[in-house]
């Protein structure tokens, strides 16, 4: 096997340059101190103590390297050259690779390594007796498998080996291996580098850390919260260590969600499920349908005001059956509201409001639409801002950030990934910021240049299933190289994020393993990381963006 060599990597892939930009490292909370089985993991050595063929490269310099000078390069070149032929007869393309041995006495093995891709191959991961594959008879496993497709900047690889897993390697003698396979396509363009390697005997994956000083409850930044209390949605006002909560609203049919301050901390909207029409119900109960209502209300839950209603439309009667010769069944068009945020002019929301058709026996539709619409009391119509999108987030410059998405059907013009709406000017101007669908949920930071998305890693394999989710920052002024903030394999997913006023700190709802979701902080300087709330039954939280007076005068829960 050949050593790595040096490579300067100057080459535009996917749409974004390897070239001239300072990566800033992300600064996730530090892993425990278990020492790295991997020598060299962070080949700041070169090519001591690895292996590579197919011309695998060493690269140097600040503009590739996660951390330190150098990391290693795949994807770019990849020949097969001094390969190994493997026992089903086949060659690699590319092969990176290192020895190490598991101790027996391990009570967890993290895997993990820091990569940045584009373009088109998929690599597979292995810590296993062979270069590649591995025997269930002789210990090892297959870690996972992605695409190096992948949205921009240094993001984590990380998985956990236990129980059966464990046990394939526990006290095995094995190979770390990145692995390009013969039958692999590999594009001119695919490049997939790769830095801080680490093996270590330990479960390293993310934990709860101490609540800040900074973050104890004085009333002055409350977060409006929504909770789940004996079957119903309500609306909470909480202090940001999870005390003095107080009930403020129960809805119109005691389903609320998306909680959301306006920017002058003055008042709160929220999305206000009930039924079509509203408020005079229909006499036959099956002409009831499900839709939304937005309500506004004072901070203290006074003022209660429906500003905009959703109209669903009844289709067959049900049950329905079809005469012979007779016309299909016109399925019920349910349209409902998912999300409320408000304009920087504290008068204006901006909704997404998303619409769908449902047959009587409960089947969906195909088809299905989600748009981004403006809306100005009093009037009741809304002002289209984006068609074919969802979660809007408007920042104070009145740029709304949206999630857009292609339509199978072919009836959306609208790429997937997120895009930036100007309402400033008529008709809104639409710019596509981010042309991936693993980045979702945007939501602008309170400088209104930066923003946060939720991302789906492909950590730990190609399964969507099984990935974990993360938390990413953008700049604006400099999209191709954001910054991870977190790496969430502490539960099943997260969302929902909310800025505190000065930006220092985010919220995000985390979805537990076993299904219930808390209220999280995340500290974006550290990358710590800690509950707010543990019971299991908080949904979503916004954070108040204007500091105000400790004062919690009575609350009437309406």
């Amino acid at each position: 096997m050949s050593r790595l060599v040096r490579y300067v990597l100057l080459l535009v892939v996917g749409g974004w340059l390897f070239s001239g930009i300072t990566p800033v490292a992300a600064q996730l909370a530090e892993p425990a101190n278990a020492p790295n089985l991997i020598q060299n993991g962070g080949f700041e050595q070169q090519g001591a103590n690895w292996e590579g063929c197919g011309n695998v490269q060493l690269q140097d310099g600040t503009e590739f390297v996660y951390a330190g000078q150098y990391a290693a390069v795949m994807g770019i070149n990849a020949d097969g050259s001094d390969c190994p032929q493997l026992p089903d007869l086949t060659t690699p393309r590319q092969i990176l690779t290192q020895s190490l041995t598991i101790p027996g006495n391990a009570p967890a093995v993290t895997v993990s390594f820091w990569f940045r891709a584009a373009a088109g191959t998929t690599v597979d991961v292995f810590l296993a007796r062979g270069y590649y594959q591995f025997d269930p008879n002789l210990g090892g496993v297959k870690l996972g498998t992605f695409a190096t497709d992948q949205p921009p900047g240094w993001q984590l690889y990380r998985t956990v080996l236990q129980g059966d897993q464990l046990d394939r390697v526990r006290g095995q003698s094995l190979r770390f291996s990145i692995v390009i396979q013969e039958r692999t396509d590999v594009t001119d363009s695919a490049v997939l580098l790769i830095d801080d390697v680490r093996v270590v005997a330990a479960d390293e994956r993310t934990a709860a850390a101490p609540l800040p000083p900074r973050l104890r409850g004085d009333g002055s930044r409350p977060l409006a919260v929504v909770r789940i209390e004996e079957g119903n949605r309500w609306l909470y006002r909480m202090d940001t260590d999870g005390q003095n909560r107080q009930l403020i609203y129960r809805g119109l049919l005691n389903s609320v969600t998306s909680p959301a301050w306006s920017p002058n901390g003055q008042r709160l909207a929220v999305v206000d499920n009930n039924t079509w029409p509203w408020p005079v119900p229909d006499p036959d109960p099956q002409n009831n349908l499900s839709a939304s209502a937005v309500t506004v209300m004072n901070a203290d839950g006074s003022g209660v005001q429906q500003i905009y209603q959703t109209q669903s439309r009844k289709g067959s009667r049900c049950p329905f059956v079809r005469p012979p010769g007779g016309p299909s069944e016109e399925p019920s068009l349910i349209v409902r509201v998912s999300q409320v945020q408000w304009m920087p002019d504290n008068s204006r929301v901006v909704l997404a409001q998303t619409g769908f058709g449902v047959f009587c026996d409960g089947r969906l539709a195909q088809g299905g639409r989600s748009d981004v619409l403006l809306v100005a009391p009093p009037s009741m119509t809304p002002i289209t801002a984006a068609e074919h999108a969802i979660r809007p987030s408007a920042n104070r410059n009145g740029r709304v950030l949206v999630d857009g998405f292609d339509l199978s059907s072919g009836r959306s013009n609208r790429a997937d990934g997120i895009w930036e709406i100007d309402t400033t000017v008529q008709p809104p101007r639409a710019t596509h910021l981010i042309a991936h669908h693993a980045d979702r949920e945007p939501v602008w930071h309170p400088d209104g240049r930066r923003f946060a998305v939720v991302r789906v890693t492909t950590s730990p394999s190609a399964d969507s299933s099984d990935r974990t989710f993360a938390l990413m920052l953008y700049d604006r002024q400099n999209l191709a190289l954001p910054r991870m903030l977190l790496f969430a394999d502490h539960g099943r997913s997260i969302g929902n994020l909310s800025w505190s006023p000065d930006g220092t700190y985010l919220v995000y709802t985390l979805e537990r393993f076993d299904g219930r979701s808390d209220i999280w902080w995340l500290d974006v300087a550290s990358g710590a990381t800690g509950p707010i709330t543990t019971d299991g039954n908080a949904l979503a939280a916004a954070w108040r963006p204007a500091a105000i007076n400790r004062l919690f005068v009575p609350l009437v829960a309406r």
